[in-house]
């Protein structure tokens, strides 16, 4: 996000890492790039004096984003492992108000 700096919430990222988030999700939720959740984790160990681990702060990160063209919309698998999927896992697809899209595992 070139340009843009973000806030660092140390309370709402030290409550996400103790509820167990993965590094997709912090990203999603605050809207930011992996380097950036980076600096933020050193400097909430910093202020705590504690270590803190993100699952999936080594995997690649991905953007939410999906668009739909005229093959239809694709999740890569790197997207779903991110948000804590496993391959084999079956969905059930719904939509519960216009515009938005559920899937939940089944």
């Amino acid at each position: 996000m070139p340009g843009k700096e973000s806030k660092f919430e140390a309370v709402k990222l030290r409550t996400m890492i103790t509820e167990g988030k993965t590094a997709q999700q912090i990203i999603d939720t605050f809207g930011i790039n992996k380097t950036t959740l980076k600096a933020h984790l050193l400097k909430l160990m910093q202020m705590d004096e504690k270590f803190y681990s993100i699952e999936g702060m080594g995997d690649r990160a991905v953007s939410g984003n999906v668009k739909y063209a005229a093959a239809g919309v694709r999740l890569s698998p790197t997207m779903l492992k991110n948000y804590g999927f496993t391959v084999g896992d079956e969905f059930k697809i719904s939509c519960m108000e216009e515009g938005k899209i559920v899937l939940e595992k089944k």
